[in-house]
Parts: structure tokens; sequence; C-alpha cells
């Protein structure tokens, strides 16, 4: 593997289509810092950067404080540009909330309740199944989520085009709000992302298809210069395909492999021409 192509291979990418979405991530009322600050670290984990906290019930000190700083850990940067909205007038929160909300294009909100649609205002899909627009302008997407307490109210909720359910155990539904919103933004980021098979500082390439089209030629040749009978030798070979089709392997598991391989076809061959020498 040539250190070039270590220095291209890029995990993740964001999807071309997807460029133009523009995501928010809104609290509602949150209560506590620590969950603020594990937000930011997962926001950073997903390629998210914009959050807006609204009308917060914990104290704003806090909120910046070294301590949430360190829940926030590589989303610090993200917990400090943090937009707040802070209202001195609590019965102003809807109209206030719903005028934030007028900022939008597309409202996604979460709920733990609605599981069994008995309340139409909180019939909910799963995040697996959320559909995202392909825009050719700019599109502002908020993500609300409401108070650890007790989520989003019917009246919150009311402002959303799309809400969203994660679906739990029976015994206990809801989850905390920082894991509530790592499920939600990995759905998200699996979808506006391009994936590829990596792992951290040392990143793992597939082989390609010349790769694996080239062992496959050898081991035919193998399999046809071994004699293995004719009605065998196909079902020999789609062995070999399926099971190197679904290993996904990689270019240093192909290079090792290929050569392998190789060896054994040149040992054969070697064999061979021996053989035939001693009948001439």
């Amino acid at each position: 593997m040539k250190d070039i192509d270590l220095d291209a291979f890029k995990e993740t990418t964001l999807a071309k289509e997807y460029e133009n979405l523009q995501f928010s991530i809104i609290l509602v009322q949150p209560e506590h810092s620590g969950n603020i600050g594990s937000i930011a670290r997962v926001m950073v984990n997903f390629n998210f950067q914009n959050l807006i906290i609204f009308n917060p019930i914990e104290k704003i000190e806090k909120i910046f404080s070294y301590e949430t700083q360190g829940f926030a850990m590589h989303g610090k940067q993200i917990l400090i540009n943090a937009k707040v909205i802070q209202l001195e007038n609590e019965q102003h929160h809807l109209k206030e909330l719903e005028k934030l909300m007028n900022q939008f294009d597309l409202i996604i909100a979460t709920t733990a309740k609605g599981k069994r649609y008995t309340n139409i205002k909180r019939s909910a899909i799963f995040p697996e199944h959320l559909e995202l627009p392909i825009s050719k302008k700019n599109l502002k997407i908020a993500i609300l989520f409401g108070k650890e307490s007790r989520g989003l109210t019917n009246e919150e909720i009311s402002f959303s085009d799309i809400i969203l359910r994660i679906p739990t155990y029976n015994l206990y539904p809801t989850l905390n709000i920082s894991h509530a919103c790592a499920i939600v933004l990995y759905e998200v980021f699996k979808t506006t992302h391009n994936l590829n098979i990596g792992r951290g500082k040392h990143p793992v390439l597939l082989a390609e298809r010349e790769e694996r089209k080239l062992l496959l030629k050898i081991i035919d040749n193998v399999i046809r210069t071994l004699k293995i009978r004719n009605y065998k030798q196909k079902s020999v070979y789609f062995a070999f395909r399926n099971v190197l089709e679904r290993a996904l392997m990689t270019k240093k598991e192909m290079s090792l492999i290929l050569g392998l391989f190789s060896k054994i076809n040149s040992l054969i061959i070697d064999r061979d021409l021996y053989d035939e020498k001693l009948n001439i």
C-alpha cells in the first residue's frame, strides 16, 4: 500500500447531493449543562456545527463553564460558538420559538412518545426512515430536542414538519437527550455522507476490482492445472469467487493472498515444464 494512497484516503466525505443542506441542532429549554456539552461532542463526531440553545433552564454561566467544556471535548468550539436565546418573559416562549422556527425551511422534531399513535400530533417515523431533500439552493434544516424532564410539548412539536421517534425496549422507552441526539445525528450522517471502510489513523483501503479479477484468473488457472474433474471446476471457481466478493478484502489482504496463489501457480507451471522435459 503506497503512502500516497493513505494520504488521499478519506473515511467519510459529504455527499455532493447534500452539500446545500444546512443543519442546526436546537435544544429547547435544556436543564443540564452536562448534556449540552455531550451534545456538542456528538455534533463534532458527525460533522454538525450549528448549535442553538433556546430559553435554557440551566444557567448561562454553567452552560459555558470549564466543566461543560470538559463534557464537550473536541466539540468545545461548537459549545463556545452556540447561539443562546434567553427570554425575559416565559409567556413569550411559544411566540419566540415560532419566530425562530420561521427561519428554517424544514423542521424535524424528536419525541419519546407516540408509540401507540393515539396522539395524532406525535405521529412519528423512525430516524432510519427519514428522507432528506436534495436541493439546488441552500436549505436550512432544524432538528429539535426538548427538555430532559418531559421533552417537547404538543405546542412545540406543532411547529415541526417531521417527527422522529427512536424505537426502544418497552420497559424504559426514554433515552438520555445526548444519547437520543447521537442516534438521530448518526442516522442523518449516514444519509448525507459517503462512508468508506477505515480505522482511524490506520485506514483500510479496499482491494480494487482489477486486483480481484487477477486473483480469480490465477485461481482459475490453478483449478484447471490441478486437473480437477470437469463437473467440479466451475463449482470450485464460483465458490472462491463468492467468498472473495463477500469478504471485501483490503489491499494488504489481497497482496498476501495474491502472492500465495501466484507462488502456487508458478510451482505448478515449473512442475509441468519439468515433467515435459522428462518425457522428451
